[in-house]
């Protein structure tokens, strides 16, 4: 077994366990059997700088069997929000490892792959009894007198977490130095689980404004 699939089969059965599944050793899973036990909302936002693209604000919104669990084994002062120490801990137990799949985040830059290898900021909130993830990818992209174009979709390849669009799917922050246009749509060009579920994807086109 290729190690990349046992990292990702043990990634899953941690999310697994965390909805009230129990952990069994690594063993090959058909793809048949894939179907979702984490559900997320995803929000983005997209931010600017003086240069032009300076990454994006990612906003997850789990489901409440997942917040649950996740709150339980974490709030460990049981006081309805993460401290400093529990949101470190949260990171380093129930995000971090996520690194390994790129956070689920799909970027191209004018059409050629953007590598998520880190992120920065991760914050862990409790927000009506749901577990809130906030963090920040950093994509840097100049802007110039011709349109850049960049694109990004939230998604799990092997369909255990399924993403939907959130209440306010796409924001632009700081971006009044330049010409921005942005669209969501399905991209059925990379089709996933049998070819059967399309990403939402964000496309954001932008260029210094003339004059």
């Amino acid at each position: 077994m290729k190690n990349t699939r046992v990292a990702e089969i043990m990634l899953h059965r941690i999310f697994l366990f965390f909805v009230g599944f129990t952990l069994f050793p690594v063993l090959p899973v058909p793809l048949s059997w894939s179907h979702p036990h984490v559900f997320v909302y995803n929000e983005v936002t997209v931010v600017f700088d003086n240069n032009g693209l300076a990454g994006f604000e990612i906003r997850w919104a789990f489901d409440e069997m997942f917040s649950s669990m996740i709150v339980l084994d974490f709030d460990k002062t049981r006081n309805g929000r993460f401290e400093p120490s529990e949101i470190a801990g949260v990171e380093k137990g129930a995000f971090s490892n996520l690194r390994e799949f790129d956070y689920f985040t799909h970027i191209k830059i004018d059409k050629k792959p953007f590598k998520v290898k880190y992120v920065k900021d991760f914050s862990a909130e409790i927000e009506n009894n749901i577990l809130i993830y906030r963090f920040f990818i950093p994509c840097h992209v100049s802007a110039t007198r011709t349109w850049k174009e960049v694109r990004i979709s939230v998604y799990d390849r092997e369909f255990y977490t399924s993403v939907f669009m959130g209440k306010d799917p796409i924001v632009l922050k700081n971006h009044g130095d330049f010409e921005v246009r942005k669209r969501i749509e399905k991209n059925k060009a990379e089709a996933y689980f049998y070819d059967q579920i399309y990403p939402d994807e964000v496309t954001v086109r932008f260029r210094l404004k003339n004059g």
